[in-house]
């Protein structure tokens, strides 16, 4: 049987994960919009910088640029991002469909590839900013409570699949890419996540009787998909520091990492869960 007792490593990771929820809850429950705006972009522009360096920019001169047009972009949202609400969502959906497809299908190819460092930082400037921009909608449109769930959903999961992979995982998920991560910790994810869907949709449906029988169920199905997105999101990450030849992409998160490490599970969830949400009118407030 797995020895229950947690590991020094187990503990940091833990109390580095109380410290930021303790951080980033009262900032999303209170902030105002602009406040969210500004707070969550200067998180985009930290893993930005994290990026700049896997994809392979060595030069501070050169990761300050990258940063400083990400912000710039940022900052000048008031001239631009309402062009974007009808259609922007389907292609950053594409994006990681295509991306978790490719994953499943060839990832020894995509190890191989050489990717131009252009063609790198481009798609992490898709990436962060796009993620950015469905947590602004995502706050704008269906309110900080739904935002907070979105960022339980995924640390839930997480928790889920480290401590299953750690205890019980045996089975590679995909050796080539990320040789930690197991099919049990899968489960463990998909199971932790099942779990807290069905108590916050019974809530609105049994409870507050705000749901009908058909949003709860599509609620637990979006749940479900946006946690086996985040897992796409996490894969990527790794793909790339295994391509960067670096097991964190910083060291800002004592146990965790960088700050990249912290969220890409959530630059592909947020596109998930916002579409699902949008969709099919799934609202908590």
């Amino acid at each position: 049987m797995p020895s229950a007792e947690a590991t020094p490593a187990t503990k940091l990771r833990i109390i580095t994960g109380l410290a930021v929820a303790a951080v980033i809850v009262p900032a999303v429950l209170f902030l105002p919009t602009l406040g969210f705006v500004i707070a969550f972009g200067l998180i985009a522009v930290l893993a930005g910088w994290e990026w700049s360096n896997l994809a392979g920019v060595e030069n501070r001169s050169g990761r300050l640029a990258f940063c400083g047009s990400l912000l710039l972009t940022m900052a000048s949202y008031h001239y631009w991002l309402g062009y974007l609400f009808d259609w922007f969502m389907w292609p950053v959906l594409a994006w990681w469909v295509a991306l978790a497809i490719a994953l499943r299908q060839m990832p020894g190819k995509l190890l191989q590839w050489k990717y131009p460092v252009a063609v790198k930082l481009a798609v992490g400037y898709f990436v962060l900013l796009s993620a950015w921009i469905m947590f602004v909608w995502l706050h704008v449109n269906f309110g900080s409570y739904q935002v907070l769930y979105l960022l339980v959903l995924i640390a839930v999961a997480d928790m889920g699949a480290y401590f299953v992979g750690k205890n019980y995982g045996f089975s590679k998920l995909m050796p080539e890419i990320s040789p930690g991560k197991t099919v049990e910790g899968l489960y463990g994810a998909l199971g932790a996540a099942a779990l807290l869907a069905l108590l916050v949709g019974g809530y609105f449906y049994l409870i507050a009787e705000k749901w009908s029988g058909m949003v709860f169920a599509d609620f637990l199905l979006l749940s479900v998909m946006t946690v086996l997105a985040s897992i796409c999101g996490d894969l990527f990450e790794s793909l790339v520091k295994r391509l960067r030849g670096v097991k964190d992409s910083g060291s800002w998160l004592p146990g965790h990492g960088g700050v990249l490490d912290r969220i890409d599970s959530l630059l592909a969830a947020v596109p998930m869960f916002y579409a699902g949400c949008y969709l099919r009118e799934i609202f908590f407030q």
